[in-house]
């Protein structure tokens, strides 16, 4: 008989623990059937960025490892190529997209596919952290029900989850393990010796993907304090979860040492000085304090106001729309019951969001122009994805109360918010694909015109304004064209032994200046006439100029 009701009782767990993976199972494959169907849309790299990650797994993925033949960037030595990658970036991301490529072959297609089946994952991590808000909310188990899955299910089709996936880069992975991350801090935070080594694991594999992690790492301190720990309690928590992250790091570490000179990333403490955009790419002006400080207060002020508010708008506000209203609104809103929420995966969502938000405007106020803060921002979409489903769910909810609806209409707010924001991912999908066509078409008439005006020699690198692509389309080294003056350009031309320049975009970056400077050192050909050439310059370089 106690046989029989122990059989009994392990059948009705095993019922119930099965029940409980149907739904964060099938928002996964809804997620994953979502991010499958809209790959065809985006054929090629939309920028130099993802172009970098996916030439490096391609690498990873023929055996020639973690290299690239392209330089973008001359802030840390050695300038040599090939190049050991990820001087600044960090690898994950490449590693992602080369695991399936060895089967399926080593391009784009491959990539997307990869970070598809690892980003369907934010879905059913959004489902679990909205069910634990609604539960610290004290909500009625319909309207619990109703968000947690409302929640994933606007994960699943929003804009800024979609389009990481068609753009392989960092953002997607480093999105996916700091959520993660944040559903173990709280957890964490108390002591639960499992989450502390589980999140050392993540923060170290997250530190992999962004250096933002670091910011993960802050959040933990300040929610392992918030909840009591002191003195040797705080730092054994603490301690746990950095030599964890540490052990996870130090291969990468070691890697960097032998490559670079240096186990930490370079270039870093570079970012903070720039003073304009295009200093990311200096080789002989390269950012300094002195540079830096030389702006004056009002200069520095003004980029910093410039960079909150592209920060803002441009890498928040326009990619997220309606969830970025909506979860915004119902923070504000939502304030006065805060401390509900304010030791769960969702206030360390928007604890770390509006950290790196301050740090990538305050400290990083040139180079967040570039994606600093757009990168990094993906928990914060996560954050508020479910805050804007919270918070429509009350306000229906409140309007239910006023009108004395007979039916609760538990479904009316998520599925709101789902209907909304699938135009918009759909229109922002469309022009990113048509942006990645016409970049393509761009990169592939600059490598014909270029063998047709000019005789390569695979040994000498062309500088180019698009020298990842390039490099890729040629087949051959490509490194950064500069903007500086023709003596710099001349000086890395010298120094690489550079012959050739070609200007993808002249609407980009003209090269009259170039040629007013030292008219007997650049010599433009004959392209006006060829397909394609309408924005296109070939400039070839004088070996014995002054």
């Amino acid at each position: 008989m106690n046989a029989a009701v122990a059989r009994s009782r392990l059948a009705a767990r095993t019922h119930v623990q099965l029940a409980a993976l149907v739904a964060p199972g099938m928002l996964y494959l809804v997620a994953l059937a979502i991010r499958l169907s809209t790959l065809w849309i985006v054929p090629y790299t939309l920028n130099e960025g993802s172009a970098y990650y996916v030439t490096v797994a391609r690498n990873i993925a023929t055996g020639r490892g973690p290299v690239i033949d392209a330089l973008w960037s001359y802030g840390t030595p050695p300038l040599t190529l090939p190049r050991s990658a990820f001087e600044l970036w960090q690898p994950l991301a490449s590693y992602l997209a080369a695991a399936p490529m060895a089967l399926l072959g080593p391009g784009l297609a491959t990539a997307q596919l990869a970070f598809a089946l690892f980003g369907a994952l934010l879905a059913p991590l959004t489902w679990w952290i909205a069910a634990d808000a609604a539960k610290r909310l004290a909500l009625p188990a319909g309207r619990q029900h109703a968000v947690a899955i409302g929640s994933g299910l606007l994960a699943a089709v929003a804009a800024p989850f979609v389009l990481a996936t068609a753009v392989p880069d960092s953002t997607l992975p480093f999105t996916v393990i700091a959520v993660a991350a944040c559903v173990a801090i709280p957890v964490a935070a108390r002591g639960n010796a499992r989450a502390i080594v589980g999140l050392g694991v993540l923060l170290g594999v997250a530190y992999l993907t962004r250096l933002e992690a670091v910011y993960l790492g802050l959040v933990f301190v300040a929610f392992t304090w918030s909840m009591g720990a002191r003195g040797r309690l705080l730092a054994a928590r603490i301690g746990a979860v950095v030599v964890i992250g540490a052990l996870v790091a130090l291969p990468w570490w070691l890697r960097n040492q032998a490559a670079f000179g240096s186990p930490m990333p370079g270039q870093l403490t570079q970012n903070l000085f720039l003073t304009h955009n295009d200093q990311i790419f200096a080789f002989i002006d390269q950012p300094t304090l002195a540079g830096f400080l030389g702006q004056g207060p009002w200069a520095i002020l003004s980029n910093v106001g410039a960079a909150g508010w592209h920060d803002f708008v441009d890498d928040l506000l326009l990619p997220g729309t309606i969830v970025v209203v909506a979860g915004i609104a119902a923070a504000l809103a939502g304030w006065r019951r805060r401390k509900d929420l304010s030791h769960s995966a969702v206030g360390a969502l928007m604890f770390y969001g509006v950290l790196v938000f301050v740090v990538a405007t305050v400290l990083f106020p040139v180079a967040t122009l570039w994606g600093t803060f757009a990168h990094a921002a993906g928990p914060l979409f996560v954050g508020l994805t479910v805050l804007a489903v919270l918070g429509t769910d009350a306000f229906v909810a409140r309007i239910r109360q006023w009108r004395h609806w007979s039916r609760a209409n538990l479904w009316l707010a998520p599925a709101a918010l789902v209907a909304l924001s699938v135009p918009m991912t759909v229109f922002q999908l469309a022009v990113t694909g048509q942006l990645a066509r016409d970049s393509q078409q761009q990169v592939a008439a600059a490598a014909t015109v270029v063998r047709a005006v000019v005789t390569l020699d695979v040994t000498r690198p062309v500088i180019s304004d698009r020298p990842i692509r390039l490099s890729d389309a040629l087949g051959g080294p490509a490194i950064e064209l500069p903007d500086e003056s023709a003596q710099s350009v001349l000086a890395l031309a010298r120094t690489f032994g550079a012959t050739t320049i070609v200007i993808v975009d002249t609407q980009e970056r003209n090269p009259a200046g170039l040629i007013a400077e030292a008219p007997n050192c650049f010599t433009p050909q004959p392209t006006t006439s060829m397909a394609g050439a309408e924005y296109l310059s070939v400039l070839t370089i004088s070996e014995d100029c002054q």
